[in-house]
């Protein structure tokens, strides 16, 4: 007790007086808990007054730091086998100390956690007082040592049109997204939207040097020559003038093409980037593709348009295919997944963690405990094999206890609340939970199960701004802003295998074989607008395909793609015999907008899938799951399924899966940001075991998970993940 008296008055004392900045340059791989480790202050306090920081640091950023000793701390990243004891012998100080500096150790250390572990030397650093608390002056002081920095003169006002993009509106007023965001925080989280009134910062201008020469005509308006060296290319020369290869041509139109060493050429007076400084280490050169677009560039390679501009300063004319720019180093293609080199950008949450605090979490689920004599085992078997809603629950509340577990080796640690919702549209028993608990401090709500019950709480929540997670209905909410969609709807599912045949209709046969009735004129009607030249099979009363039909659309000459469109056993156990018999003379691939509980049906043979390649899209990382005396055939188990073996004795099913996959992210999202709001804006895909997340914001209502896969049959009955 009187450590902890004593670490509150050494606080209290601290502040007490006028309180004090200090300017931090980011060091790579830094995060906000670490510098504010090394300062002994706390992530909150560097977030007030630089508020921009919420949305991630870069190595070179400068923030302003509130310190109470001007004293700056060691810190260290508990490893494997770390002890407090072991820390102190290793950093020389007493176990007593290293509680001191880290009150929070006192309940133990875990892997990936931060500690003080000594007095660092102290660095010289920008220091300024600030007795009235203005944090606007601390934060324009130390801008005042960045050149680039830019006095705001006055305000606009600018309405956003349709498709409009932010990046397009930062182009339109020579300004950068971030200076767009600093002046609209709302955009830290959300979507702007058309008829959204954005406040635009004009900038003062600056008198620009004569001597800086930064556009390309004045690079090619003072030329001298140069003799070519042994080992030197076109592309290098092009690069070490600020220059693009077909420039470089322009100059030397009767340039020899084979380039030989001695060969006496026009190039620019001005070497703009120097071709060893440009090349430091972490660093690699890049040729601009045709069409290549700032934004797709700075996207993909997960940095800002401000931090490419200051590594090439020339291309504030614009990218031109050809030119030579310096980039960050990147992977080595076949490090990358297929999803990463088509387009996909992941994140992994895990290596951005800081905010360690304890996350309280809450669970509910229908486990309908009120109706369960715990006396009678068999009649509790027969509920579980019976009742699948309870089945479920049970399966969802395995993975998320596995995710706790998981999350707690990376330092996050959760308080876990579990309720009962007992049935579906039990509005009256979840309004009686939310108001016997209090739930004004819980970050997140993973649950109910149905619909019914996740609307009740997501609106008794939303005076909390509580977010509220849909663990399984496909429905999305269009009324309160803090639900959260994890499943992708039938819309979203069907838009995949849309866009992916949209892809490559070039020279095919589309075919449309639908089942009859009102439920599928939907998505008949929308694969006719898609596809309007795709042929529309007759299917006869009953749902039943003759092959005479079938002969009549299918092409001996094309590729024959066909969408089969069905929930009926019968029909598809019609159809798909009839489209295998034709693939021995015919070209057939086949698609389905939604493979249903119709398609796994044992009249269904997989062999004939597998021969029609047939594709689908899916929520889930989907695999062939059969089982070989208790062990997977098929597939490489994870290290995810063989724990959970070891503590359940079972594999997990689907449920159980996406309940770690949930709960896992949900944890992880919460260890990177203030909270999930904030760490949802965070651009890029999460994935886990088998499911994988990427929300977004609906313009009216919650957020929805745009993240689906797109699975295929390969010859070997094996399925494929395509997208």
């Amino acid at each position: 007790m009187k450590k902890y008296l004593l670490i509150f008055l050494l606080f209290f004392v601290a502040f007490s007086y006028a309180q004090q900045y200090k300017s931090h340059t980011v060091a790579k791989g830094e995060n906000v808990y670490r510098i504010a480790k090394q300062y002994n202050t706390t992530p909150e306090a560097i977030y007030k007054i630089n508020p921009t920081a919420k949305d991630g640091i870069q190595e070179g950023e400068i923030l302003a730091i509130p310190i109470t000793d001007d004293q700056e701390y060691k810190t260290h990243v508990v490893e494997q086998g770390d002890t407090v004891y072991s820390l102190s012998k290793k950093y020389e100080i007493t176990v007593e100390t290293i509680y001191l500096l880290n009150p929070e150790a006192v309940n133990g250390i875990n892997v990936g956690q931060i500690l003080n572990v000594g007095k660092a030397e102290k660095k010289e650093g920008t220091s300024i007082e600030n007795t009235e608390g203005n944090k606007q002056e601390i934060l324009d002081s130390l801008k005042a040592e960045d050149p680039d920095d830019r006095k705001v003169v006055r305000y606009i006002t600018h309405k956003v049109k349709r498709k409009e993009t932010l990046y397009g509106i930062a182009k339109k007023y020579d300004i950068t997204v971030e200076d767009i965001k600093k002046f609209n925080k709302r955009l830290y989280s959300e979507q702007i939207k058309k008829k959204d009134k954005l406040r635009i910062p004009v900038y003062e201008k600056k008198q620009v040097q004569e001597a800086v020469i930064d556009s390309v005509d004045s690079r090619l308006s003072r030329t001298t020559k140069y003799v070519i060296k042994p080992k030197e290319t076109k592309f290098g020369i092009a690069r070490r003038h600020g220059i693009t290869m077909s420039e470089l041509e322009q100059m030397n139109p009767n340039m020899d093409p084979n380039f030989p060493i001695g060969m006496e050429i026009t190039v620019p007076t001005t070497i703009f980037v120097s071709l060893k400084d440009s090349l430091q280490p972490g660093f690699q050169l890049y040729e601009i593709p045709p069409k290549e677009t700032m934004f797709n560039l700075v996207r993909r390679l997960d940095i800002s348009a401000d931090s490419l501009l200051k590594m090439n300063p020339y291309i504030k004319d614009g990218l031109k295919a050809g030119m030579v720019i310096t980039i960050p180093e990147q992977k080595p293609v076949d490090t990358l997944s297929v999803d990463a080199i088509r387009g996909e950008r992941y994140i992994d949450l895990s290596s951005k963690l800081y905010n360690f605090k304890p996350k309280k979490i809450a669970v509910m689920l229908p486990f309908s405990v009120d109706t369960l004599d715990l006396n009678a085992r068999q009649e509790i078997e027969e509920q579980l094999k019976n009742k699948q809603s309870l089945r479920i629950s049970l399966d969802l509340y395995s993975g998320v206890l596995m995710a706790i577990d998981s999350a707690k080796t990376r330092g996050i640690t959760t308080e876990l609340n579990v309720y009962d919702t007992r049935k579906n549209n039990n509005g009256v028993h979840v309004k009686r939970i939310l108001q016997e608990n209090n739930f004004d401090d819980t970050d997140v709500v993973i649950g109910p199960l149905y619909q019914s019950n996740l609307e009740v709480v997501a609106a008794e929540l939303k005076k909390y701004n509580t977010p509220v997670f849909s663990p399984a209905s496909r429905r999305e909410s269009s009324l309160y802003d803090n639900f959260f969609q994890t499943r992708p709807s039938n819309e979203m599912l069907q838009e995949k295998i849309i866009s992916f045949v949209e892809k490559d209709t070039t020279d095919k046969n589309i075919i449309l074989i639908v089942q009859q009735g009102k439920k599928y004129e939907e998505i008949k009607g929308k694969l006719t607008a898609k596809f309007p030249g795709a042929k529309v099979a007759k299917i006869e009363e009953g749902n039943y395909l003759y092959a005479v039909r079938l002969d009549a659309v299918l092409d001996k000459n094309k590729p024959n793609w066909v969408f089969l469109e069905s929930s009926d056993v019968a029909m598809i156990s019609n159809v798909i015999p009839l489209l295998n018999a034709k693939a021995e003379s015919h070209k057939i691939t086949l698609f389905t907008t939604d493979k249903n509980g119709a398609f796994d049906d044992d009249n269904i043979k997989n062999e004939h899938l597998s021969k029609l390649h047939m594709h689908y899209p899916s929520v889930d990382k989907e695999f062939d799951d059969e089982e070989g005396e208790g062990e997977r055939s098929t597939k490489k188990v994870s290290d995810f399924e063989k724990k959970y073996k070891e503590r359940y004795g079972v594999f997990p099913n689907n449920w159980a899966v996406r309940g770690f996959d949930i709960a896992y992210d949900v944890l992880m999202r919460l260890g990177t940001a203030d909270d999930v709001y904030h760490a949802v804006s965070f651009e890029g895909t999460t994935e886990y075991v088998e499911n994988k997340f990427n929300y977004a914001k609906k313009p009216l209502g919650g957020y929805y998970n745009k993240a689906t896969y797109l699975i295929k049959f390969e010859d070997d009955l094996k399925l494929k993940v395509v997208e």
